[in-house]
């Protein structure tokens, strides 16, 4: 089976995190995508960052109802901080008969070359680039690599969490269940 490894922070996940996955799948690039949240992503600050818990729960919550995805926990096994190559070594290892794909927004592809072991995931795993607003990326022949004409989704974790300090509404930014959740919070 082909399976799409979609990690982030998912701080929280929003709608434009849930229809990329969805289109993933729905172009038949893989079987699924399994949606990961990482614990402490080591190129990004930790403040600022909901409970593990939460962001875990709103992931289950947004993905209801979507055939296609599901959420993996395998990195809360494995020592923060995680690196990419890690978790997709761990899951090859587990899972010998998959063959695992990478999903990375344009934002990513651009700083590939600071992630640990990057010439290893270009090896030995395929990736899936998507386009991010603001980061044209030019197709290029690299192997394992396949770059999609996905729709854009300006939407972001940080407008999300702004909205919540200034109490204004979540419509069609987030799922409505994850909206309940993080009035809650």
């Amino acid at each position: 089976m082909k399976i799409g490894i979609y990690s982030g922070s998912f701080n929280p996940v929003h709608v434009g995190h849930v229809a990329l996955a969805d289109y993933v799948v729905e172009q038949g690039l893989v079987d699924e995508v399994w949606m990961i949240r990482s614990l402490l992503n080591p190129l990004k600050k930790a403040s600022g960052m909901m409970a593990d818990s939460d962001r875990l729960r709103m992931l289950e919550l947004a993905i209801e109802g979507h055939p296609g995805l599901r959420v993996s926990t395998i990195e809360d096994q494995l020592p923060v901080p995680n690196y990419t190559i890690t978790t997709l070594r761990t899951l090859q290892a587990t899972y010998p008969d998959d063959e695992f794909h990478l999903i990375v927004g344009a934002d990513n592809w651009q700083i590939f070359q600071q992630w640990r072991e990057w010439e290893s995931i270009l090896r030995d795993f395929h990736l899936i680039v998507y386009p991010r607003p603001g980061y044209p990326i030019a197709p290029q022949e690299v192997p394992h690599v396949r770059f999609i004409d996905a729709p854009l989704y300006d939407i972001s974790s940080t407008q999300i969490r702004e909205c919540l300090e200034k109490g204004l509404p979540l419509t069609g930014l987030v799922d409505d269940k994850v909206a309940a959740y993080l009035q809650q919070l």
